[in-house]
Parts: structure tokens; C-alpha cells; sequence
């Protein structure tokens, strides 16, 4: 989900050329994956969303070197920033949500979390206070979400006209396409991880933590894959586009109004992203364990 974390990503150069690409890569080619070798569960999302976060070590840096003084540091690794962007925003906000949503359109899987199924307009709520912490005043908070939500729903619109009731296993890229987006993917990790603070890659030591990482996440979603194969899952109900429209609103109205309180009460960006990393370095946490249990058990 690019639109917290980035201003306009319809309609800037970095969100057309290097966020979109990027997310839209990774959500394609895992996703591939996922229903190509197995089925869509919380278990195989959440592993394909850790390998879709560890972008963050090549790419961005961050969990080496981030652009803040992490609190806490081991053997070069930044462990909170690990924790909150690899294990928790990723999984669920950059993959899961979207694959989510993208089921919710065609095939009706229930892959959402129970919570934004059950309590659409306060995980909206929330999704605004988390829009807030980024932005750098209420105007751009509106005229971001508004945009960029307009796109989304106009996107929603044309999908549910043209898709709706199809499956979405035969809408995702085949194993020859992917033969194909697997190497673009690829020339933007190079890209972007040469052209990104390139200095702040570690020596061998952090770096092979984070090779160890891929290869245990890709086996433990290699495991997860093969285990759901045969498993069914639930389906739900699909959201009316009048009830995503209301969804996109109060996800304005929050963003705006928490950007506005924070013109008053500076210290409530603060406190909105603090409640956000230990929320997140819990769920990530449990999730990763959770995941590679359930893939490791007989």
C-alpha cells in the first residue's frame, strides 16, 4: 500500500516510475506464485509478503542503515525496523490487502483480516491516521487521498465491469509471463539498489543475516505452498461500490482531520507512529512465528 508512505503515487515521477513499478512487480510475480504452486491463506500470503519486504534490505537500506537512529541495532541489522516493515507493513498492507481486495472483486475469497471484514470504517479511520503521520499539512493529506483514492475507485469501477466473477488465479500472470516480469523485477532491484544510498550497503556479516532470511522464508513458503494445495477457503461477500466510495471518504476525513489536530498537538505524530511500530513489531513478530509453525508442522 504506496499510499501512506508516499505522496501522490499517481501522479508524481518517483510514484509512476519507482513505486508503482515496484509494488505492482512484487504483488504480481508473488502472488503468481502463491496460486500457481499452492492456494491463498493467511499462511502463503504472509510469506510471500516477508520476501516482498525484504526489499527493504537491498533497495532502501533501511533495515541496514535507515535514515533515523534506530533504536536498536545488532550485528548491523535494525531489529524494530526489521520487525515493523518486513514482517508487519509489507505482509499486510503492501500484499495481503491488495490480493485481499483483488478476491473481494472476483473470486470472494475471505483473504482480508477478520478486522477490516468485520470493521471496515475504523480500519478506514486508522488508515487516515496513518496517511496523517506522513503528510506535511491537512492540504496535502486531502489532496493526496483524494487523488489518489478517485484513481483507485475509477480503477474499481472498470475491474468490477470488465472482471467481476472471474477468477482471479486465471487473471494473474501465467509461468510463462512470469518468466517475463521476474527479470524486470529483478533490473530494479539492481537499479534502484545501485542507485539507492549504494554506500549504505553492509559488509558480508549483515548482508548474510538477510541472505538467510530469503532462504528461509522461501523455504517456509515453499512448505506453506505445498500444504495448502487441496485446502479450501472461505468465501464472503463483495463490497458495493457505494460502500467503498463511503470507505474512501472517511479515510479522507480521518487523514485530514488527524493532519489538522497535528498542527496543534505535535506530539501526536509522534505517538500515531510509536503506537504503529510496537503494534506492528507484536503482529509481525507472532505472525512470522505463526506462519512457519503452521508450515512446519506435519
Amino acid at each position: 500500500m504506496a499510499i501512506g508512505a508516499t505522496l501522490y503515487p499517481f501522479f508524481s515521477p518517483w510514484g509512476i516510475l519507482v513505486i508503482l513499478p515496484l509494488y505492482g512487480l512484487h504483488a504480481l510475480v508473488l502472488a503468481s506464485i502463491v496460486y500457481r504452486f499452492g492456494r491463498p491463506r493467511f499462511e502463503t500470503l504472509y510469506l510471500a509478503g516477508v520476501i516482498f519486504g525484504l526489499y527493504e534490505a537491498y533497495i532502501t537500506k533501511i533495515i541496514w542503515n535507515p535514515d533515523w537512529e534506530s533504536p536498536i541495532q545488532v550485528g548491523g541489522i535494525s531489529i524494530l525496523e526489521l520487525l515493523v516493515v518486513v514482517f508487519f507493513w509489507h505482509p499486510f498492507m503492501s500484499f495481503m490487502m491488495a490480493v485481499g481486495t483483488a478476491e473481494l472483486l472476483t473470486s470472494r475469497r475471505k483473504l482480508l483480516p477478520e478486522f477490516v471484514l468485520k470493521r471496515p470504517l475504523l480500519f478506514a479511520m486508522v488508515l487516515g491516521a496513518l496517511e496523517s503521520s506522513n503528510s506535511p499539512s491537512p492540504v496535502h493529506s486531502f489532496l493526496s487521498l483524494a487523488s489518489t483514492l478517485a484513481v483507485i475507485l475509477l480503477l474499481v469501477r472498470w475491474w468490477r465491469n470488465r472482471y467481476e466473477g472471474e477468477n482471479l488465479d486465471d487473471l494473474l500472470p501465467t509461468l510463462g509471463e512470469l518468466k517475463f516480469l521476474v527479470p524486470i523485477l529483478l533490473a530494479y532491484y539492481i537499479a534502484l539498489g545501485l542507485g539507492i544510498k549504494r554506500e549504505a550497503i553492509p559488509g558480508l556479516g549483515a548482508q548474510a543475516f538477510v541472505w538467510f532470511l530469503y532462504a528461509l522464508t522461501f523455504y517456509l513458503l515453499y512448505r506453506a505452498l505445498k500444504k495448502s494445495r487441496g485446502l479450501d477457503v472461505e468465501q464472503t461477500a463483495a463490497p458495493s461500490l457505494r460502500k467503498l466510495v463511503v470507505l474512501s471518504a472517511v479515510w479522507i476525513i480521518s487523514g485530514v482531520a488527524f493532519s489538522t489536530l497535528e498542527l496543534f498537538i505535535p506530539e501526536l505524530k509522534f505517538v500515531i507512529i510509536a503506537l504503529l511500530w510496537l503494534f506492528g513489531a507484536v503482529v509481525g513478530l507472532v505472525s512470522f512465528f505463526r506462519s512457519a509453525q503452521w508450515a512446519l508442522a506435519e
